[in-house]
Parts: C-alpha cells; structure tokens; sequence
C-alpha cells in the first residue's frame, strides 16, 4: 500500500449519497473511501457496473462532490475543477468548430500561452500520439481511436499534475481499444504523470497499471488494492504471459463476486 504521507493525491473518508427519485430513499453510491496515489503511479480502479467508480473520478475532478471526506492534490484540497487535473472521458469531448491542432492547443491558449511555444507544444503532443499530418481535420474526419488520441494529447498538453481518463477506450472496437492501451501506457513510461483510470475490462486493468484498485458493488468501497509487478516496458504480449493469467484469475474471481451481489441486489 503506497504510504499516505507521500501522496501525490489523497482521498480521505470519501462517500457520495444521491437524492432520491420522486421522493424516494437517497441512493448510497459510495461508501466512505480512502485511497492513495503516489506521484507518477498509473492506477486502474475496476469494479462492476453501478459500483461507483466513476463518481469517484468526478469528484477527483471536481465535476462532483462529495457527501462527506475530502481529496488533496499535493496536500491542497480540492473544491472544483481545475488545470491541475486533465480529464478523458468515454464520448470524445471534442470541440467540432475547431480543428485537431486547434483543440489540442484549446487549454494552452486559455492560458494566455504564446502562440509560437502553444505550436511546438502541439506539434510535440501530434508525433507522441501519432497525429502528425492530420493537423487541420476536424474532428467529424477523424475514426473514434483518432478522436480519442486527440482527447489524450488536448489532455496532456495542458501538463496536468495528474491524468484521470473515464473508460476512454469503452466505445472503441477491441483491436483499437488493444493499440490504444499500448499507446497511452508507451506516453505514460516516458511521460510518467501519475494516472488513475477507470475501466470494467479485467485485462485493460492489468495491462495498464502499477496497482488496481477493486471496488465493490453499491454501495462501492474499495475491497482490495493489488500491485501489478509486471515489467516495463510492457508489450501486448505480456498478455499471454503466466503472471499475467494469475492477475486475471484472482481478478476475475473478485469481480465475479461483486457482479453476482449486484445482480441480486436487483
């Protein structure tokens, strides 16, 4: 377990409750969790459906909060949105008006950045995502894997001090969603920010991570926290590996569990 006195990012006691519809009982969504992330780990948080893994990352992000506990950021509380974290989500997000580059640059020129360190910056960020040359398409041009890469490089350009991606490669087909994995793990081993990502895909969950975080059905807690000790940098084809095969095994196990809770919880 990563020590909490070297946190990069801390969540302390965190729990979300939801009114409830037409008058009916408040939806527990989290119960209270505690959770912490050292600087440049890559953490993927699984869980079933429904489990509350997503409302986790919103109020990291500041687009929820929460019933009660808090979350720092380098020791700082967070009361809302902010450039220090860089948000992916599942849909693309994209700005339709405007071009990749432009979307790209979208944050730096918020910022008030100089156009010509904003145009090195994106060139960088176009080659490290494998854009270069579809600069001027619009976002309707581009294949779901490209609007996704130009999600991820909008994201890092803006040097957030943390990464928090929300299924990015949910609506993606499998051998996409495969090249996508490589891709965002092969910017985080040079890169290094620290990361936390959700998914409900056991294998994107090893693949990608230094740890993974399991959380329960809903109400979501988290119910085991599990170092991926496998070397970088990694290959698809670790995938087939003996280590690898252990962490599905125990994982599936784990997720199987809650999913068959949450199923008669219904």
């Amino acid at each position: 377990m990563t020590e909490f006195k070297n946190a990069k990012l801390l969540v302390e006691k965190v729990s979300r409750r939801f009114p409830g519809v037409r008058g009916g009982a408040p939806v527990q969504a989290l119960m209270p969790v505690d959770l912490s992330v050292a600087e440049k780990d890559f953490i993927t948080i699984l869980g079933p459906s429904g489990c509350g893994k997503s409302t986790l990352l919103r109020i990291v992000a500041g687009l929820d909060h929460p019933s009660e506990g808090r979350v720092l950021l380098d020791g700082r509380e967070l009361k809302g949105p902010g450039r220090d974290r860089g948000m992916v989500f599942q849909s693309y997000t994209l700005f339709p008006w405007l071009t990749v580059a432009e979307n790209i640059a979208f944050g730096l020129r918020e910022k008030g950045m100089p156009e010509a360190r904003r145009k090195e910056i994106v060139a960088n960020y176009m080659q490290l995502v494998g854009l270069k040359g579809f600069e001027n398409h619009w976002p309707k041009q581009l294949s779901g894997g490209m609007q996704q890469r130009t999600a991820i490089a909008r994201a890092l350009a803006n040097d957030p001090e943390i990464l928090l991606l929300d299924e990015p490669f949910g609506a993606l087909d499998n051998q996409t969603r495969g090249l996508m994995q490589e891709l965002l793990l092969g910017i985080w081993e040079r890169e290094r920010k620290t990361v936390l990502f959700v998914t409900h895909d056991i294998e994107e969950a090893i693949f990608m991570a230094s740890r993974v975080i399991v959380m329960s059905a809903r109400p979501g807690r988290i119910k085991s926290d599990v170092t991926v000790d496998l070397p970088h940098p990694r290959s698809y084809t670790i995938k087939t590996s003996p280590e690898f095969s252990e962490f599905k095994a125990r994982l599936t196990e784990e997720i199987r569990v809650e999913a068959m809770q949450a199923a008669e919880a219904h």
